[in-house]
């Protein structure tokens, strides 16, 4: 997809902050909306220089990759990986020169194969293998994913969002088949390899992700299950109390919280695979520089992504502390948040969110890729009542497809 100059101005709202100065704002895109948009506005007004905050949503590809450079911002803050190494806009980023050190795990990821130069700093982090209830249910969680399946009626997925399908593709892979992760995206940040797409431990992945959604929904359960999306599925386990689980990522937490009230959510990890270590899928937002943008772009990075002493109280720890943001150095004080915090900081067993990894064909988005392929087989094995073997075949081939027009 490509924007002319026009349709970027077009689609891309600008949020104008407070500064004064001869010199035109600093110009930062983001991909966030609504609340998301306005806490981060907070943080950025205490930055004292002029910034404009342009909230590019799922245009920022588009926006990134695109001829118009001149609408090109001096600073990104992207929620994909893969973007941060795509061809075109790998070119157009200025190496990160930090004024931290990045945790292990965290510098690896944005850091170029051979080590040499990272390429961006962590501002928000995301653990997405978490799976919420209401408190005081599920005293003794399931700990194995062999036999775990959520009864029929009690788990909720808001199937409109392809990520949160992803996000249990993902899960699941990485539980039952830790070695087709790693060699699809090795978590050394080596360069992947797609033929594992096509090997029978990723079709049988997919089949036991098929069985656990099969037996948890019936096809009209399932049919309005397409129509949701994430904060739906949420209310449906914690307001409207038709569901009693739902795999959701840490930031679940505001909307339960702001819809609910404070004190009513639990959550567990999403269970491991006999033997195997617990999966642990997580995500977050990176910082980059644009290379013609502005010399003070890193300068604003380090700010923005720069660890907070325990006794700091700014904008952004006040997101911290209200729960549902995470960040590689602060440990947030709400009690629900910490224990998934400290697992992210320490990242054993930690892989980044597969499909915010890939380019090419496979790239994750509404209606394309990885989330079309898996939206597909949560349709045909619960609407369609599909024979999941049937239907990982069927969803296997689709992804050995489009690995072959590149997806790493």
């Amino acid at each position: 997809m490509s924007l002319s100059r026009r349709g970027v101005l077009a689609a891309i709202p600008a949020v104008a902050l407070a500064g004064c100065g001869r010199d035109r704002p600093l110009r930062v895109a983001v991909v966030w909306s609504g609340d998301e948009l306005r806490r981060f506005l907070d943080v950025v007004k205490e930055y004292g220089r002029p910034v404009s905050v342009y909230s590019a949503g799922d245009n920022i590809a588009a926006l990134l990759r695109g001829p118009a450079e001149e609408v090109i911002p001096d600073v990104a803050v992207i929620p994909r990986l893969g973007l941060l190494f795509d061809p075109v806009v790998r070119r157009r980023i200025r190496p990160w020169t930090g004024g931290h050190e990045q945790p292990p795990f965290w510098r690896r990821l944005v850091t170029t194969h051979r080590g040499r130069e990272e390429l961006g700093a962590w501002f928000k982090i995301a653990h997405k293998s978490l799976v919420w209830h209401r408190a005081g249910e599920f005293a003794q969680p399931p700990e194995d994913l062999d036999t775990w399946r959520p009864a029929r009626g009690t788990l909720a997925i808001g199937a409109a969002d392809g990520w949160m399908l992803s996000d249990w593709f993902e899960n699941v892979l990485l539980a039952y088949a830790p070695e087709v992760y790693n060699g699809i995206f090795p978590a050394t940040g080596e360069p992947g390899n797609p033929a594992w797409w096509g090997v029978a431990r990723t079709e049988e992945a997919l089949e036991l992700l098929a069985t656990i959604w099969r037996e948890a929904f019936d096809p009209d359960q399932g049919r309005r299950a397409l129509t949701m999306q994430f904060h739906d599925s949420v209310l449906d386990v914690f307001v409207y109390r038709t569901a009693d689980l739902v795999a959701a990522p840490d930031f679940a937490l505001p909307v339960i919280d702001h819809y609910a009230g404070r004190g009513v959510a639990g959550h567990f990890r999403f269970p491991r695979w006999r033997d195997n270590a617990p999966p642990l899928v997580v995500g977050g937002d990176v910082a980059v520089a644009m290379r013609d943008g502005r010399a003070d772009a890193i300068e604003f990075i380090n700010w923005l992504t720069r660890p907070r002493r325990q006794d700091e109280r700014d904008a952004l720890t006040q997101w911290i502390g209200d729960g549902g943001f995470l960040t590689p150095f602060t440990l947030p004080s709400n009690a629900l948040l910490r224990g998934p915090a400290k697992e992210l900081n320490d990242a054993v067993n930690g892989h980044y969110d597969l499909s915010d990894r890939l380019i090419g064909s496979l790239e994750g988005g509404d209606g394309r890729g990885l989330w079309r392929v898996l939206t597909e087989l949560f349709s045909d094995v619960v609407v369609g009542r599909a024979d999941p073997v049937k239907a990982a075949n069927d969803a296997r081939e689709k992804l050995v497809a489009g690995s072959r027009e590149g997806s790493l």
